[in-house]
């Protein structure tokens, strides 16, 4: 989830889902176009925001290609997040490391974060006002497999149950893919960072990310 990525230019094959884009501007695709304009729509509503009490100066924003496979979800931002505006800035090296390892690159992954504000603990309420947001990033990205680490990310997934379509159960095992509608399959899995941190943590994170790549149709 490299920040400051520009919108890059995919290959041609294969027509579901692009490769690793390169680094040019040039002959974006309309969809990936139109995702990405509405993504920096979202962050203009994002920065203005006041719909919760952890409203402040520093906000988060999602980062990664727009139309991406592999749609990644934390609770809330690290003070490392919050300095430089980025999701996922703190584990980005592990994650990536991580699905490079099983053959996702980077450029397949989109991260954000359930709330924009704020390190503390989620609130029920807090995640129900930011999911606005979260559904927005949904629905433009279009991601086939969202990963959501910890108990609240899961909670603000739950929270747009209903919402374009999505259906929550209300049982979310760790590490089972759920269906949330015919093309999202969520995983819940460690919350972060003990899931780069921790050493147990780790290997279940591992464990769960091995779903992935059958997902997305690599394996």
């Amino acid at each position: 989830m490299p920040a400051g990525r520009r919108i890059p230019r995919p290959p041609d094959t294969p027509p579901s889902r692009p490769p690793p884009p390169d680094t040019s501007d040039a002959d974006v695709p309309a969809d990936v176009a139109k995702a990405a304009g509405e993504l920096t729509a979202l962050n203009a509503r994002i920065r203005t925001c006041e719909a919760c009490g952890r409203a402040g100066a520093a906000r988060v924003y999602g980062t990664g290609y727009p139309r991406a496979a592999v749609m990644v979800v934390k609770g809330s931002p690290s003070p490392e997040e919050a300095s430089s505006a980025h999701a996922f800035e703190a584990e980005a090296p592990a994650l990536t490391k991580a699905f490079e390892a099983l053959g996702i690159p980077v450029a397949w992954v989109y991260g954000s974060t359930a709330v924009r504000c704020g390190d503390a603990p989620p609130s029920a309420g807090e995640l129900e006002a930011c999911s606005r947001h979260l559904l927005v990033e949904v629905e433009s990205i279009q991601p086939r497999v969202l990963v959501a680490f910890g108990d609240a990310a899961v909670e603000a997934v739950r929270s747009l149950d209903g919402r374009c379509g999505l259906g929550v159960p209300d049982d979310i095992p760790r590490g089972q893919p759920v269906g949330l509608r015919g093309d999202l399959v969520m995983i819940a899995t460690e919350e972060l960072p003990a899931g780069v941190t921790n050493r147990d943590a780790k290997r279940r994170l591992w464990r769960d990310l091995q779903a992935v790549p059958k997902l997305i149709g690599l394996g």
